[in-house]
């Protein structure tokens, strides 16, 4: 049997978002990342949320097309060209290769952003390679699509979901502190805001928007 074959018979059953939340991701790569202006903390941010951008782009253009959720990530999820549409956001080899980049290029003046950039997507990729098991990315795309799986699952409760899911809420929650009394930068918190909004409204969303 295939690899790719192994993969689909250990498809999980309920309809979950396939990544830890992205608010997290953002919330952290801002914190971590966002020395010694605000400008890095949104470098940060969008370090955390641009591997995940292919995803939502595809959620956004099946839905409009009328996919549910249900066949969207029951189904076509699971199909190859998605997975390595996955795998090039995560890829630990293409992030690598933009930080080391950025590293080389420290005179010049993107090189922080650069590497705030980079060093955060890089962060987001590795927690999603800690945390997901029968979900879990290729992250050495496209050196190969070897994929880790991971005795933890930030959802799934057989393997330490709920525990997971309230360590991500409680260290989402302390890092948001940090950024709010870090910054006074309108836009910053502005963005903290949306993210606090969404870890209510997107469970909402994929509980009562699952058709």
């Amino acid at each position: 049997m295939s690899a790719r074959a192994i993969f689909a018979d250990l498809r999980p059953h309920p309809v979950q978002t396939p990544s830890m939340n992205t608010q997290t991701h953002i919330i952290m790569g801002a914190a971590l990342f966002g020395r010694p202006a605000p400008k890095f903390a949104i470098a940060g941010a969008l370090g955390g949320i641009i591997p995940d951008l292919p995803m939502y782009v595809i959620i956004i253009s099946l839905q409009a097309s009328g996919y549910p959720l249900s066949e969207i990530f029951g189904k076509i999820y699971w199909e190859h060209w998605w997975q390595v549409s996955n795998a090039i956001g995560h890829s630990f080899i293409l992030w690598g290769i933009v930080l080391a980049v950025s590293l080389i290029a420290k005179s010049k003046s993107w090189s922080g952003l650069g590497i705030a950039l980079s060093g955060s997507a890089l962060l987001h990729s590795f927690i999603d390679f800690l945390c997901h098991r029968n979900d879990a990315h290729m992250h050495f795309w496209p050196l190969t699509e070897w994929r880790f799986r991971s005795p933890v699952s930030y959802w799934d409760s057989a393997f330490y979901g709920h525990q997971f899911s309230l360590f991500e809420a409680t260290l989402g929650l302390a890092f948001a502190v940090v950024l709010w009394r870090r910054y006074r930068h309108a836009a910053i918190r502005a963005l903290l805001a949306t993210c606090m909004v969404a870890y209510v409204a997107v469970p909402a969303f994929f509980i009562f928007g699952n058709g």
